[in-house]
């Protein structure tokens, strides 16, 4: 037993020293914090070289090893009267019985800023279907991002499991997510059959992988696709929503479909391409991208609706972070709502028991999914961190931090618990939290 503990120490200890050297050689280059920013190994050899990549791989891999030792030793008892709290206040309680088992739906939209609802570009509006989407539903105007380094998966992580994602390393890429309280999970239990469609490869992000994990019966990527139309990365969100309006259209039981769109890429110019057009700067053809993106999301509705099923459904529009030129945009548009943060993302819920409302504390997209269980009468499971309808007010970014809505305005707040170690308990002991 001793020999073997002085040899394990041996390994680590040489393993330590050649990351150091690593560490050294590749710390001052200018790419390093646009690779920690992303965590694509492709970009991360090609920017940094291979000792570059291996410092930032064992950067990585030190920061999971270290994560874990902390989280077997954790005491989960504040973590559990934290989360006891939380949901004391956050969430409403639920109905006495479920109500009728309507489609949920996810239209989850690449890189819109919320600041385009109701925004305005050389006076005319920028979405101007959504726009109307959101004045006849329940809009939140200050919807912060509450992404990091995962980008559009934490997106997902956000609305699928109502928890904040980590800083870094992005929990799809590093985590095993067959464990986490999911949306797929929940109302698969109930009679659902869930899907996931997406114009791009699955194996992008891990996101197949993830996508399994997290409970889904079914996923359509681009190989699964026979379309017609490419834009920028893959599929065009046009085609891509008529599939999925067409899975709704077709399906003989509750579906909860989560479509995930792409046209509106950075860096944002593959449309003009296709109208024959010569791209202009960014900011003019960020405009051009998601006004493409709206009318895509004009013809899902109107699909559903020459069906008959719209009203069967239960839709999310939100858009999974910021475009990345925001404070540009911000100067350029003229922007129509009181924002307390320039950071946030469309938020609108559409065919909900609901009256008409526009929104303006702050809220996340962590909100989502305890919102749709309150509407279908279902308990909400005590790692959700989001808030329920009519509790919004609070929220909290894995960039941003915490930040809640007081008079006409916002102010920072912190958990009595640490956010990553919750985030971490919840993917991989959520049964330490639990009842």
């Amino acid at each position: 037993m001793i020999l073997r503990l002085i040899k394990t120490r041996w390994s680590w200890a040489i393993w330590l020293g050649f990351a150091l050297i690593a560490i050294l050689w590749a710390w001052p280059r200018d790419q390093w914090g646009l690779i920690k920013a992303r965590l694509l190994n492709e970009q991360a050899i090609s920017r940094l070289g291979f000792g570059g990549y291996l410092a930032f791989d064992v950067v990585s891999t030190t920061s999971i090893w270290w994560q874990r030792q902390q989280l077997e030793k954790l005491d989960p008892t504040p973590y559990r009267d934290f989360l006891i709290a939380h949901a004391a206040t956050a969430h409403n309680p639920p109905t006495a019985e479920p109500r009728p088992l309507k489609h949920v739906v996810y239209l989850q939209l690449e890189s819109v800023d919320g600041m385009v609802i109701d925004g305005r570009w050389r006076g005319r509006p920028i979405m101007p279907f959504v726009e109307s989407l959101a004045h006849n539903g329940v809009y939140f105007v200050n919807a912060l991002d509450n992404t990091a380094s995962g980008r559009t998966t934490d997106g997902e992580f956000l609305a699928l499991t109502s928890q904040v994602p980590l800083p870094r390393p992005p929990v799809y890429v590093t985590q095993n997510l067959g464990r986490i309280p999911s949306m797929p999970r929940i109302l698969k239990s109930t009679g659902y059959h869930t899907m996931s469609i997406h114009g791009f490869n699955g194996a992008f992000w891990k996101r197949e992988n993830a996508h399994t994990m997290l409970g889904y019966d079914e996923m359509v990527f681009e190989d699964d696709m026979d379309l017609k139309e490419k834009i920028g990365w893959g599929w065009s969100d046009r085609e891509v929503l008529q599939v999925a309006a067409q899975r709704i259209i077709d399906a003989d039981q509750p579906l909860f479909l989560h479509a995930i769109t792409l046209t509106n890429h950075h860096p944002y110019n593959y449309v003009a391409g296709i109208e024959g057009d010569a791209p202009g700067d960014i900011v003019a053809e960020y405009v051009r991208t998601v006004r493409f993106v709206d009318e895509a999301i004009r013809g899902f509705f109107a699909t559903l609706e020459a069906a008959g099923v719209r009203d069967d459904c239960l839709i999310v529009i939100y858009s999974d972070h910021d475009s990345a030129i925001t404070a540009e945009l911000a100067q350029r548009i003229s922007v129509g709502n009181h924002l307390f943060h320039t950071d946030t993302v469309p938020l609108v819920m559409v065919g909900f028991d609901q009256p008409a409302e526009k929104v303006e504390v702050m809220a996340g997209l962590q909100d989502i999914p305890v919102m749709v269980l309150e509407e279908l009468g279902l308990p909400v499971p005590r790692t959700f961190l989001g808030n329920g309808w009519g509790r919004w007010g609070r929220t909290r970014s894995a960039q941003h931090g915490g930040w809640q809505s007081v008079g006409g305005g916002i102010e920072p707040w912190d958990w009595p618990v640490k956010p990553e170690l919750m985030t971490l308990m919840a993917i991989q002991h959520p049964e330490r939290l639990l009842p």
